[in-house]
């Protein structure tokens, strides 16, 4: 058997035709690592996100300059009116840092009503950021501007922006960990530059808020959760122009502020989706070769996701499974033969069978051919060694395997029906031996004279069994005996009939002497009675009636013959036993007649 399953083995590395997702090791490498969410579920909404860090900011050359610890920074921010070349001591980098809070609230993925699909979350929502000055150096002294009824030199530059603002995060998640984005928001801010030690402020205006920003979430997973929560890092870039600024005293130079700056960023928020689904298990699966887990996930999700952008690409996955399950079934069988697991190498093949193409077809049907022509060598080898059990078993692997080989099916079977036939024989249960030897005979036309010798010895001892019968008054049986000689050889009618006419005579005899013993012994029991009985036991009565007569027998005997069925019951008590004959009462014996 080994050496057939390694025939199998070299003979499927150049024949089979099962084919791979993966076209290369890269290729495999690419999907294992970098597609894990594949058919993952979409980022559908975050409630929430806050965010806060710090951030310092200049004018207008503030990216060419850019450092994220800057000691000296270019042009400032403000806008001066035509008196003021510069806004003096206002140039260092300390008097230019800061710190904010964001919240962003509502941010929702209404675009998958549009356009469903799974490869970015477009998320829009609205937000609140406050930023705060760290440093608020005084006013320079040269300013011009003075009002005789405001000390001016009481103000520090102190400048305070309130953002309100609407916006949109791009997401692209790359496994269940990682969520790398681009943000972008644009809003109304409220502006205050000038602010006192006893926080009144002054020279408030109003204001355009644009930022762009690049960051990256780290998902906390809690799969018994529908939500996520995460953190992450940020980083921003900031503009905030004025549109007007409101300068009542008249004494600042402050015409304009148009603020440039970075912010770093710590994040924290929740999110509603962005999960594996079944469909990234299925898609796991087929990418190592595991068709057979595969199948049943992709189905689950096409049903569970009917909708979602990703359903073309399970269902063309599907196909593929498909396709290739019965190659993989056929990689399984010859693995199980391998081991030499007859049975579950079967299911495989069969399996591998109901849905293979043509060529697979083929293959499997010389597979199951040449294992059965294997197990057929080994019947014919060790027939004598093995179990008629064994035996049995190995016969319907065969006819499983390969039904068309109906010689080699029905030679085994005549081998195997003579050896029953044999074990019946010595063991003297001549009626089932002989009922074996004609099965033997009727598959194997070639044991003919070997049968023939041996019914013949069949037909001495059933002879003998007869004349014993026969001496011990048990003419039913003997009489049968005789009729299955007949059954044997029908050339001893001439000598056997007579003998059999005879019996039946004195049968029929001692049946009615029987059958009126028993009605005389039934009426003098209804004389000993005051009514009589409804039931009586008599000849032809059904077995239930003479249950309900004179109840259960202590014992039954079953006599089986080709012509006809005999069951005897024996009461003890009553000393009887009642023959049946085709389910009904044939014949009354005593039991001590028969003795």
């Amino acid at each position: 058997m080994r050496r057939f399953s390694i025939y199998i083995l070299v003979f499927m590395c150049f024949m089979n035709a099962q084919e791979s997702w993966n076209t290369n090791i890269f290729d495999y490498t690419w999907n294992k690592s970098s597609r894990k969410m594949v058919f993952r579920e979409p980022i559908i909404f975050s409630p929430f996100e806050i965010k806060a860090g710090y951030f310092h900011y200049g004018g207008s050359d503030y990216l060419d300059n850019f450092s994220l610890t800057p000691q000296s920074l270019g042009i400032h921010p403000v806008i001066l009116d035509s008196t003021h070349a510069n806004y003096q001591g206002l140039s260092r980098g300390k008097h230019r840092k800061g710190v904010f809070v964001e919240l962003d609230l509502l941010k929702t993925n209404i675009l998958l009503k549009i356009i469903p699909q799974n490869i970015f979350d477009i998320q829009f929502g609205i937000g609140y950021r406050m930023s705060h000055m760290l440093s608020h150096p005084r006013l320079p002294e040269d300013l011009i501007y003075t009002d005789p009824n405001e000390n001016w030199q009481l103000y520090n530059f102190f400048p305070k922006i309130h953002d309100f603002n609407f916006n949109t995060t791009l997401n692209w998640q790359l496994n269940e960990k990682f969520i790398p984005y681009i943000y972008h928001s644009i809003g109304l801010s409220k502006i205050s530059l000038y602010k006192t030690e006893a926080d009144n402020k002054y020279l408030l205006g109003d204001a355009i808020s644009e930022t762009f920003a690049i960051g990256l979430k780290k998902i906390i997973k809690d799969n018994s959760k529908k939500y996520n929560l995460y953190y992450g890092f940020e980083l921003k870039n900031i503009r905030t122009t004025t549109i007007s600024l409101d300068d009542p005293y008249n004494f600042s130079p402050i015409i304009g502020f148009d603020m440039r700056g970075v912010n770093l960023n710590v994040t924290f928020g929740v999110i509603f989706g962005g999960k594996r689904t079944i469909g990234d298990e299925a898609f796991s699966s087929l990418l190592e070769n595991d068709f057979k887990s595969a199948i049943p996930a992709f189905e689950e999700y096409i049903k569970k996701y009917p909708k979602d952008g990703r359903v073309k690409k399970a269902k063309k996955m599907l196909a593929f499974c498909n396709k290739q399950l019965p190659y993989q079934n056929y990689k399984e069988a010859t693995k199980y033969l391998d081991k030499n697991n007859i049975s579950i190498a079967i299911d495989y093949l069969n399996d591998a069978y109901l849905n293979a193409d043509d060529s697979l077809r083929n293959e499997i049907t010389v597979t199951k051919e040449n294992l059965a022509k294997d197990i057929i060598d080994d019947i014919d080898s060790n027939l004598d060694k093995m179990s008629i059990r064994n035996c049995e078993k190995k016969l319907e692997t065969i006819i499983s395997l390969a039904p068309q080989l109906t010689d080699s099916i029905n030679r085994i079977k005549g081998e195997l029906f003579f050896k029953k036939a044999t074990l019946l024989h010595e063991s003297k249960l001549l009626n089932d031996a002989l009922k074996y030897y004609n099965l033997a005979l009727s598959h194997d036309k070639k044991l003919s004279k070997l049968i023939e010798k041996r019914l013949g010895v069949l037909v001495t001892e059933i002879l003998e069994n007869s004349y014993k019968y026969k001496q011990a008054d048990e003419f039913i049986l003997a009489i049968e005996s005789l009729k299955i000689v007949l059954q044997i050889d029908e050339t001893l009618f001439s000598k056997l009939n007579p003998t059999i006419q005879i019996l039946e005579a004195q049968l029929q005899e001692l049946q009615d002497q029987k059958t009126r013993q028993v009605i005389h012994e039934i009426i003098n029991e209804n004389k000993s009675k005051n009514k009589l009985e409804k039931n009586k036991l008599i000849i032809g009565m059904t077995k239930d009636k003479v249950i309900n007569y004179i109840s259960m027998p202590d014992s039954i005997e079953f006599i089986d013959s080709s012509f006809e069925s005999f069951e005897i019951w024996i009461y003890n008590e009553k000393n009887k036993k009642l023959f049946f004959k085709n389910e009904k009462l044939y014949h009354i014996q005593k039991i001590e007649d028969n003795k």
